[in-house]
């Protein structure tokens, strides 16, 4: 039987995740209205992108400058871009949803409670990150990745290195996570406890 501070694994950690579907996709699409002087989105020939990268590829296609490298006509360049920023946002969405699950699982079983946390999930990312602060204690980072598996590493913050970084980054359900503290750096010679 393990203690209450063994590290959870992926499936201790249950999280409801919503996917792109074709059935969402299509709710969405006939949801929306399309621009004007688009090929209708029904006579595309491609199937909708489902990853943040297939809709970002997509949706650069809408730049005349990225236009020439593909073997489309505008209409349907700019028909596959409005569809794909739908799609992006459902997306996007969704992962601020997972991050939000897990944020709210972890701090519901974590031993360091941390002075803040945060979700990042910029247009341009592949997914969400949640981040967890832990002012000046890198004893809680540490408690904090024994608890969830993950990996601790310290490195100098400043040019200087007269601050370190302990941070502890990996995977909890799909989202990317990561716990850090700054501290001191110990001089040379001092020994710390």
């Amino acid at each position: 039987m393990s203690s209450p501070s063994a590290h959870l694994t992926q499936q201790e950690i249950e999280v409801t995740v919503q996917h792109l579907t074709q059935s969402r996709i299509a709710a969405a699409l006939a949801a929306a209205p399309q621009p004007e002087g688009e090929r209708p989105w029904h006579l595309l020939l491609t199937k909708p992108p489902t990853t943040y990268r297939e809709t970002r590829m997509r949706i650069s296609l809408a730049r005349p400058d990225n236009r020439e490298f593909c073997d489309v006509d505008e209409p349907t360049a700019l028909a596959e871009a409005s569809r794909a920023r739908i799609i992006h946002e459902m997306a996007r969405r969704d992962g601020y949803m997972d991050a939000l699950a897990v944020t709210e699982q972890m701090m519901s079983t974590t031993p360091a409670l941390p002075t803040r946390a945060s979700i990042d999930l910029a247009p341009w990312t592949d997914g969400p990150a949640v981040e967890w602060s832990f002012h000046k204690d890198p004893a809680a980072v540490r408690q904090f990745a024994a608890h969830f598996g993950l990996l601790v590493t310290e490195h100098p913050h400043t040019s200087a290195a007269t601050t370190t970084c302990v941070s502890a980054t990996g995977t909890v359900s799909g989202v990317r996570v990561n716990a850090y503290t700054l501290v001191a750096t110990p001089a040379q010679g001092q020994v710390t406890a």
